[in-house]
Formats: C-alpha cells, sequence, structure tokens
C-alpha cells in the first residue's frame, strides 16, 4: 500500500504542475508541462509494473515504463535546449535536431512494445523468494542495450548543455542552471545506483523524483527571474546607477551604500566600525540637513576634491504601511556630471556648466562640435536596436578615444553627441573629426553605408553664447546630412536635385565640380564651418528655381527673346520660395534669391550691389560661370582655361566682387599645381 500512495503522489504532483504550466500558453509552457505528463507516466506505468500479478501484466507495464522513460528524457533534453538557449552550432539546426532525437525515440519504443510477445529486449522469470516488490522480474536482452545507451545518451546530452550553459555565463546568472544541472545529476545518481545494486532499496527510488522534483522545476524555470534574483538586481542597480545613495536603518546606523557614495566618502569602506547618521552629516557637513524625521530637499557644496562640485540632494524618510519610519536614505544628485545611459556622456546641462567655467575665465576661442551619425536607422531597421545603439556608443567612445582628455563630451537631448574644444581653432577640430570619422567608418562591419557627420562653431569672445553655439553647430551638421548619401536627410536633396537634371541641361558632374569649387574657395577665405555647410548646399540648389521654368525655354538652343528672357529671370524668386517652404533649405533661401546679382548694381531681381550682396551669392556668381565657361552648353562651347581666366578678369568689378575673383584664381592656380 505505500508504495501505491507515493508513486500515486508522485503522479499527481507531476499532474498538477504539468497543467498549471500548460496555463501558461507559450512555447517554454508547452514543453515543460509535456515533461511533467511524462513524469506522471513514468510513475504511474512504474507503479502498475511492481504491482504486476502475471507474466502479460509484467511485460506490458515494463515496456510501457521504458517508453515512457523515452519520452520523459527526450521531453527532458527538449525542455534543457529551450530553457538554456545554448549557442552551439547545432542549435542553428534545431528543428532537424528534434527530429533526429524523436526518430532514435520511436525506433526503441517500437522494440519495446514487440518485447510483449516476443522478448527481444526482455525476459520474465518469477521470483517467489525476491526482496524486491516486483515478483515477475527481467533479464537484459542485446536490444535492451540500444535502449540504456538511448537514455544514457540524451540523459548525458542534456546534462552537457546544461554545464556548457552554466560555465558560458557570468556568476551572478548561474544559479537557476546550476539548480538545474544539480537535480539532474542527482536523478542520475540515483538511478545507477539502483541499477547497479549499490542501493538495496526495494524500488527505484528516482522514479519518485520524477514526480516529486516537478515543483522545483516549475519554480526554477518560471518564478526564478522574478524572485531569486531581485535581490542582485537590486543591489546592481544600486551599486552602478552612477549617483551616490547611503541608506541608514531604524536605529540611524548605516545600513547600506553604493559605490559611488563610498568613493565620495571612503569613510564607508570600513564597515567594521558602524556609522551613525549624525557622524556621517558631520563628516559630509550637511549643514542644510537640519532635521532627520522629515523629507527633505537641499543643495550640498561638496568640500571635497573628489567628486563634483555642487549636488542636489534628496533625504527620505522610509516608512511602513502604518506611517511609522523604518530607516532614511539620502539621495546626491550631481548638477554638474549628469551622464546619459547609453553613452555614458555627460547631459546637456552637464556640458553647458563645464564649458561656461572655460568662457567666464577667458579660455578663448572655445570651439564647440556637435555630431551625429547617418545610417542608423537603417541599421535598427535591419539588424536592430541593439546593434544600432551600439554603433552609438562605438562613436561616443572614438571620441573619448581620440579628443583631448580636456574635452568636455556630451549628449543632446536629440540625440546629437556634443565636443567643447578649450583653446582650440577650427582647424584643429576638422583635422580630429575627419581622424574619428575615417575610424567610424572603418570600424562598421554592417555592410549599411554609414558615416558620422559634424557641425563646429567657434566662440572667440563673450558675444555668441555656448547656447548659440550648439545651436550654430547643430545647423552646420544638419546641413551637411543633407548631402551625406548615408543620411536620411539627404532623400529631399536627392529628390530635388534629380528633377532639377532632368528639367534643365544641369548635369550631375556641374553640380559636384560647383560645390567642390565653391568649398575650396570658402576654405581660401576662412569661412566659418557652418557658413562652409551652406556654401556647398548653396552650390548644389541655387538653380533649383529652374524647375518651375518651362522646358522649352530652359532648353532653347538660340537667344532668348526679352518675354522668355523675364520668365527665365524669375527663377531665382521661384527657388527661394521653394527654399523657404522647408525647415531643412530655409537657411540658403535668401542666398538662392541673390545669386545673380552684380557687384555694381544690375544684376536680378534686387538690384543689389557690392557688399549688399550676401557673400556667398557672391561667391557662387563667380564659381558658377567660371564652370559654365569651361565646359560645353548647348548655346556655346567650352573656352580655354586661358580665355575663362580673362573673362573672369574683365567681368571683376562689373559682374563680380574682384576680391573674389583673384582669391578664386589662386584657388585655380593651386589646383593646376597640383
Amino acid at each position: 500500500m505505500g508504495y501505491v500512495i507515493g508513486y500515486s503522489l508522485a503522479a499527481l504532483c507531476a499532474l498538477v504542475c504539468a497543467v498549471v504550466t500548460y496555463g501558461r500558453k507559450n512555447r517554454m509552457g508547452v514543453i515543460t508541462g509535456t515533461m511533467f505528463m511524462a513524469a506522471a507516466a513514468v510513475n504511474l506505468s512504474y507503479l502498475a509494473r511492481i504491482d504486476a500479478d502475471t507474466y502479460f501484466t509484467a511485460s506490458m507495464s515494463t515496456s510501457i515504463y521504458f517508453v515512457c522513460l523515452d519520452i520523459l528524457v527526450l521531453t527532458a533534453v527538449c525542455y534543457v535546449v529551450e530553457f538554456t538557449q545554448p549557442k552551439l552550432a547545432v542549435m542553428k539546426h534545431k528543428r532537424q535536431f528534434y527530429l533526429a532525437l524523436a526518430v532514435l525515440v520511436l525506433a526503441d519504443a517500437a522494440c519495446l512494445i514487440f518485447n510483449i510477445f516476443h522478448e527481444i529486449s526482455l525476459r520474465y522469470q518469477f521470483h517467489e523468494d525476491s526482496m524486491y516488490a516486483v515478483s515477475y522480474m527481467y533479464e537484459e536482452r542485446t536490444a535492451f542495450y540500444f535502449h540504456m545507451g538511448l537514455v544514457c545518451l540524451l540523459a548525458g546530452l542534456a546534462i552537457l548543455i546544461l554545464i556548457y550553459k552554466t560555465i558560458s555565463i557570468p556568476k551572478i546568472y548561474r544559479a537557476r542552471y546550476r539548480n538545474c544541472l544539480l537535480w539532474m545529476i542527482t536523478v542520475m545518481t540515483l538511478v545507477m545506483m539502483y541499477m547497479t545494486g549499490i542501493l538495496r532499496f526495494p524500488v527505484d527510488v528516482a522514479v519518485l523524483v520524477y514526480g516529486f522534483g516537478c515543483p522545483f522545476v516549475y519554480r526554477n524555470t518560471f518564478d526564478y527571474s522574478s524572485k531569486s534574483m531581485l535581490n542582485t538586481t537590486r543591489k546592481m542597480i544600486l551599486e552602478y546607477m552612477g549617483t551616490p545613495m547611503i541608506l541608514f536603518d531604524y536605529e540611524g546606523y548605516v545600513a547600506d551604500s553604493n559605490k559611488d557614495m563610498r568613493d565620495l566618502f571612503p569613510v564607508l569602506n570600513n564597515r567594521e566600525h558602524g556609522i551613525s547618521m549624525i557622524d556621517f552629516i558631520q563628516i559630509g557637513a550637511f549643514r542644510e540637513l537640519q532635521n532627520t524625521s522629515t523629507d527633505q530637499v537641499f543643495e550640498w557644496e561638496n568640500p571635497k576634491e573628489t567628486g563634483p562640485r555642487v549636488y542636489h540632494c534628496d533625504f527620505s524618510c522610509l516608512r511602513d504601511e502604518r506611517g511609522h519610519c523604518i530607516g532614511n536614505l539620502l539621495i546626491l544628485k550631481s548638477k554638474e556630471v549628469e551622464r546619459d545611459m547609453l553613452t555614458h556622456l555627460y547631459s546637456r546641462n552637464s556640458f553647458y556648466s563645464s564649458l561656461e567655467k572655460a568662457v567666464s575665465s577667458g579660455s578663448y576661442p572655445v570651439t564647440v562640435v556637435v555630431c551625429n551619425t547617418n545610417g542608423i536607422g537603417l541599421v535598427n531597421d535591419v539588424y536592430g536596436w541593439a546593434r544600432g545603439n551600439k554603433m552609438l556608443k562605438k562613436a561616443a567612445d572614438l571620441l573619448r578615444e581620440h579628443l583631448p582628455g580636456e574635452a568636455v563630451l556630451a549628449r543632446l537631448e536629440d540625440g546629437d553627441m556634443a565636443a567643447g574644444l578649450i583653446e582650440a581653432e577650427q582647424e584643429y577640430a576638422i583635422r580630429l573629426f575627419e581622424n574619428i570619422r575615417e575610424q567610424y567608418r572603418q570600424d562598421n562591419d554592417t555592410g549599411i553605408n554609414t558615416d558620422l557627420e559634424y557641425g563646429i562653431a567657434v566662440i572667440r569672445d563673450g558675444s555668441k553664447s555656448i547656447e548659440e553655439a550648439v545651436r550654430e553647430a547643430g545647423q552646420s551638421m544638419r546641413t551637411k546630412k543633407l548631402m551625406n548619401q548615408s543620411s536620411r536627410k539627404s532623400s529631399l536633396l536627392d529628390s530635388l536635385t534629380q528633377t532639377l537634371t532632368e528639367s534643365d541641361y544641369e548635369t550631375e558632374e556641374h553640380v559636384e565640380r560647383t560645390k567642390e569649387m565653391a568649398t575650396r574657395l570658402g576654405r581660401a577665405l576662412n569661412l566659418s564651418d557652418v557658413e562652409l555647410g551652406k556654401l556647398a548646399l548653396l552650390a548644389v540648389l541655387h538653380d533649383i528655381g529652374k524647375i518651375a521654368i518651362p522646358h522649352t525655354i530652359l532648353c532653347k538652343p538660340g537667344k532668348l527673346t526679352d518675354a522668355e528672357w523675364e520668365i527665365m529671370k524669375t527663377h531665382t524668386e521661384k527657388g527661394y520660395r521653394i527654399a523657404s517652404a522647408s525647415k531643412e533649405l530655409h537657411p540658403i533661401g535668401e542666398f538662392i534669391l541673390h545669386h545673380h546679382e552684380r557687384w555694381d548694381g544690375g544684376g536680378y531681381p534686387g538690384g543689389l550691389a557690392k557688399e549688399e550682396i550676401p557673400l556667398l551669392s557672391r561667391i557662387i556668381t563667380v564659381v558658377d560661370s567660371h564652370d559654365v565657361m569651361v565646359h560645353d552648353r548647348p548655346y556655346h562651347k567650352a573656352m580655354s582655361h586661358e580665355a575663362a581666366v580673362e573673362e573672369l578678369r574683365r567681368c571683376s568689378g562689373a559682374q563680380f566682387d574682384p576680391h573674389l575673383v583673384d582669391v578664386f584664381l589662386e584657388v585655380l592656380e593651386e589646383q593646376k599645381v597640383s
């Protein structure tokens, strides 16, 4: 009767766990529930075997028991694979792996069922004086060794997977896999000890472990993360959250503190001597903290050299459900060194406060660089956010690695990264960021065209604020993004330039040449990075208004009539309206409007003269006119270089700014020499 109760309860325990597990209605629940059902079947079939009183029932129940054992071990392997998700090569073909194991189990099951009538696996004998509970004992035959080998193979495979998982992950996460491993090893040990006769029990106690162990497996599988890991997770969060925290117990002594607080107050590292809250307040000189029985918020100036200078302090009384104080918590939030969680760069506020110190001390020039990545959106779409975040962190690491140690780095609210270089000129910043940009391209292994774009603004005196410099550098960066093929923002520019080349005789080569020469001339004139970005964009889109001019006028090979010429001249105003309608193009709208003004005031549409004409418009006038001269057009043949230079000199002071002509000719000469 004791055997009946024991194995019945074990089977019932497994069945209840199976029902609860199936109720989770997910893949892991189905696989684990099936394993529990197999454990219940093993207990019931084993109970039938030890209670057999005829040759046939002994043969049938024993074969069913071994078949159920096959199924249990197979489902155990499936459970372990799903539970551990091992990063093994064979797991890439998980379905084929499961199918191969199932075929082996079915072959073994067929032999065991066939054995009932032909004894190919087991032979039964009646032992009236046996000390074991089973009157009908069996003798192993050849096919039975296949069964035992298969069971050992599957059990060993599950154990090896658990061992691999346990040693391949950080120690803090090993406990749940180690628990499962110890459970399986215990079961296997009991089975082997029973089969070899070391354990002289009348029944196989390992079968009971199959059933009664199901609640342990269930808890270890589904409840472990939310319960057993909770304290560890909380400790990790407090230890590495980057904010100093200290906890005092009910009696007013230090109960716990995190790494940041211990770095700020090294006395907390000595835990042998209890430190009271009153002593700690005196050590830290928290003069604003007057009453320890109420919640308070105050600012604290750190008198030590360790850590930031100013902290925002939050002192709280921890209370139970009855409102009784059970302890106190002090949190120090730095007003200067707040960090972004992803890149670990400083926050916007920290960036501004650090640069304000440099500006207030007169450490000019202060060069502000704002940068962002191109192509991350596509990386997120193809590979997922984790890969995109990895590339963002890589960009931040490159900034820390290649910029001077005194550089101030931050991640702004809109995702841009900023760098403040103290006593540094624009040219120096360009060299640094071109090097960072090249390294970022080399480290890209996604197969997707990604890039790092940047914009620069320089503060030379108190007339420009840090906020203005950040805004100016950000505008320059976004302007450049329009022309970067790896940026999604470039789609607007691509669309407009494609429309322009289809409408006019302008070619992509002309646009590219104009942009390159305009940028060279701008650098020769020592334009700021912001102006250079606008100039490059203007070089591409200065004639965008021509998309609204009739094609017959644009491509007319002969001379235009007066009426046609009046229509043609409206392309500057039309281009201005197109640019003004776009947030991205608005900064170059005025330059588009005036790029056909003349130095002598005879141009259109405003008849502006000399310095009244915006500088970037004057630059484009010179560069565009030269490129038209030296390349074929439907209405004229290309001039020689010498003839074009002579024409520029002739029109200098009339159509063109004479100073720009002189500098441009120097640029052309340098290009010719190189």
